[in-house]
């Protein structure tokens, strides 16, 4: 099929405004054009070679010229189409974001209507989520990300990609094109791998070509005070050497570390402080910059990650055991704890791994900066997540050393594997099904499938509910399982993520993309959500039903068909029973028993559908307030439509006896069964400050008990009531959501209110 060409004069648009792209809409048309009718011209058979003449496309027209206060260029924009690895910027593979193509269109007028429904038409056969959609979504059961309908929702995504940056600095451009051309001679079977790898790096020289031309521009052309062109000679300087040369400076290793994340689409940066420390502490050692010099340059590299807006992503690892030199990386680990404190932004997710023998200081570091309110660092327990990724990745400790949290928390092992999150459950919708023998009350549609589970009028005990109940999860999990390993093969049938898989070990030795055979671990992840809320109702159950027997399991799906109308008395009951959160065995056994189950369970699929590893991740990222206004009601006491229990954490509200025997009730929960959990903890400033000792033991003694996390909201409720209240006085007021960090004043209202019903210490 031949794709409309454009006019080269046409120049009958409206002019760009300040927040949009660089490009102006024709401009982006042209391009979408140019790259869609690339993609045309070859199959899925001519993948690689496909990608490549796109990507060539793509850059470097994507790149937008350097801010004013920018000390490192590479400000990426994600056009409607194009290519990339996750949702939050474009889509995986190659994408379309059609909803931009609709706003495009109304910017450009009826003149280009032709244009848009073109690519509209072509792309709904060709982007890659809408190809595994067509062949995998399962009506009333298997939705598409995030359609809050569905008890279970399934996508094809490539997030968390941590690349080895350590490969590329070590050797630069030119020696890792050394190193392909040796592996292409000892294997000449994978020369088109081989030769599209060079070609990738060739247009990455490209970019920094055009970047060296800019800045060139700038220092001829601009009058610069004294210390702007001693930012841009020294950025001049470390453009040169990183075109053909191994980087030599800290300026130069941030460089083109930067713009390769950018070229390959990834939205996770990796352990900084172990890539860059080295060449930290050389730079400061013989004074070639200053301590206030280099805060600077972290903190540009902060905002360049925060204007991507990818919310649950940009995460930034520093701390933890298996860095090469953790002397040096704590030199930059200290700095990058004060850039972000200094800068105070969303993000990147800043995050310390912390362990026994670590340097004091910077944990002393790390709680003042939370002290502030600003949410950073996310502490992550290396004496227990280490052991746990060994166990559940089934690798040596060597290895389990690389873990790092992506996204809201998932964990993947740096440079060498893959845990994207491609399935999502709702526990606690599943659970309402289950009462309602199969249909769900919010649509009053049937999603039991072709399962076939017993009514609630022929169950004599709390077991056999239970046991009931997790049938209808495995069900789940099977189809969700399948649904993963599937996404893998489209997108491996689709692209190779040629960038990505460069610096994936061991891709350059196997001659081989991620997805074809040259990661190392191919796993994967399964979120859950609703867990807590739906221990809590299975406690209620438990209590109400057969302990005390005051209701009947009929009565009960009675009670809330009729979301507790005429009957406030019943709802109250359900509220007075046992919670999670409160140091209470008679729910906090229950939410053991359903998280060891689903951990299980979900485990045990991994070698059913061909991978490494397949592993629940308890985290959130607003869906329990997403996925509860379409949730039923349910015998936890909450109404339907209401927000559910964010991540392993109590119901906001719901834990009153202290933070103390809050965390005793997270330590309940097996952290070496998962792939990540998040445990937040509210305080307010005066509490976290002025009792600051009493905060460490009671962290100590958490992290001792086997606690793997922590995000500390250090934010009181009156602070949060006035945001909400008069949020333009309150723009900058930060809190921790869930897996991720918000302006407060950008929330949905009812994530607003969820954080406020938060208790706070």
């Amino acid at each position: 099929m031949v794709i409309r060409e454009l006019k080269k004069n046409d120049t009958n648009v409206a002019v760009a405004p300040k927040e949009s792209l660089y490009m102006d809409e024709l401009e982006q048309l042209k391009t979408m054009m140019e790259y869609t009718k690339l993609h045309s011209q070859y199959t899925d058979e001519q993948k690689l070679r496909r990608e490549i003449e796109c990507l060539k496309v793509l850059f470097p027209k994507v790149f937008r010229p350097m801010y004013e206060d920018d000390l490192i260029l590479g400000r990426f924009d994600a056009l409607p189409i194009g290519f990339g690895s996750v949702t939050s910027v474009g889509g995986p593979g190659h994408y379309c974001r059609f909803e931009k193509l609709d706003s495009l269109l109304e910017k450009l007028g009826v003149k280009y209507k032709k244009d848009i429904e073109y690519l509209k038409e072509y792309w709904k056969k060709n982007d890659t989520r809408e190809v595994f959609y067509k062949e995998k979504l399962k009506e009333n059961i298997l939705g598409p990300f995030v359609d809050v309908l569905f008890p279970a929702i399934i996508t094809a995504r490539f997030s968390g990609m941590y690349l080895n940056y350590n490969l590329l600095l070590d050797n630069g451009i030119e020696g890792l094109k050394g190193l392909i051309n040796f592996k292409r001679e000892i294997n000449p079977a994978s020369k088109e791998e081989y030769d599209v790898m060079i070609e990738a790096l060739n247009l990455l020289q490209d970019v920094i070509r055009h970047h060296i031309k800019e800045v060139e521009t700038k220092l001829q052309n601009e009058r610069l005070s004294p210390k702007r062109k001693v930012q841009m000679e020294r950025l001049l300087e470390a453009l040169r050497i990183i075109e053909k040369e191994r980087p030599n400076s800290f300026v130069s290793a941030m460089q083109l570390a930067w713009l390769y994340s950018s070229m390959a689409g990834v939205v996770n940066y990796g352990r900084m402080d172990d890539y860059l420390g080295d060449y930290l502490a050389y730079d400061l050692k013989n004074n070639i910059i200053t301590e206030e010099e280099a805060i600077d340059y972290i903190e540009s590299q902060w905002r360049l990650i925060e204007v991507k807006r990818t919310n649950v992503n940009g995460r930034v690892i520093v701390g933890g055991r298996g860095r090469r030199n953790p002397k040096n990386a704590d030199v930059f680990c200290k700095l990058a704890i004060e850039a972000t404190k200094r800068a105070k932004l969303v993000e990147p997710q800043f995050t310390l791994r912390i362990y026994k023998g670590m340097d004091p200081k910077i944990y002393d570091r790390a709680l003042d900066c939370i002290g502030e309110g600003i949410t950073y660092p996310i502490l992550y327990n290396d004496d227990v997540n280490i052991p746990a990724v060994m166990k559940t990745m089934g690798v040596d400790e060597k290895t389990a050393e690389q873990y790092v949290p992506f996204g809201c928390g998932e964990f993947v092992l740096s440079g060498q594997g893959v845990g994207t999150p491609n399935a999502c459950i709702n526990l606690l919708k599943a659970l309402t099904i289950f009462i309602h023998d199969g249909i769900d009350q919010w649509d009053y549609k049937y999603k039991y499938g072709e399962l076939k589970l017993k009514k609630m009028n022929d169950i004599k005990t709390f077991d056999e509910f239970f046991e009931e109940y997790k049938k209808l999860l495995t069900y789940y999990i099977e189809l969700t399982a399948k649904a993963h390993a599937y996404s893998y093969k489209i997108m491996n049938k689709k692209v190779g993520f040629i960038y990505t898989s460069i610096l994936i070990d061991d891709c350059i030795g196997r001659g081989k993309m991620t997805l074809d055979g040259g990661v190392k671990h191919l796993g994967g992840t399964n979120e859950m959500y609703g867990n807590m809320s739906t221990a809590d109702s299975l406690a209620a159950i438990k209590k109400l039903v057969f302990d005390e027997k005051k209701y009947t399991l009929k009565e009960i799906q009675e009670i809330l068909a009729k979301d507790f109308d005429d009957y406030k008395d019943v709802q109250q009951e359900m509220k007075n029973c046992p919670k999670f959160g409160n140091d209470d065995d008679y729910v906090d056994n229950i939410a053991v028993e359903l998280h060891e189950f689903t951990c299980n369970e979900v485990a045990k699929q991994a070698l059913k559908v061909g991978l490494d590893s397949w592993l629940v991740v308890v985290i959130n990222n607003q869906v329990n307030t997403e996925w509860g206004r379409a949730t039923a009601s349910s015998p936890d006491g909450r109404i339907a439509g209401l927000y559910m229990s964010n991540a392993n954490n109590p119901q906001s509200g719901a834990d009153v006896n202290g933070p103390t025997a809050m965390l005793n009730s997270l330590t309940k929960i097996k952290a070496d069964i998962h792939a990540g959990s998040v445990q937040n903890i509210k305080f307010s400033k005066e509490m976290f400050n002025k009792e600051r000792e009493k905060i460490k033991m009671l962290f100590s003694t958490y992290f001792k008990k086997g606690g793997p996390q922590l995000m500390i909201n250090v934010v009181g409720r009156d602070e949060l009531e006035k945001a909400y209240k008069n949020p333009q006085a309150h723009k900058n007021l930060t809190v921790r959501v869930g897996g991720f960090s918000a302006r407060f004043v950008n929330l949905e209202d009812d994530v607003q209110r969820e954080i406020m019903a938060r208790t706070c210490n």
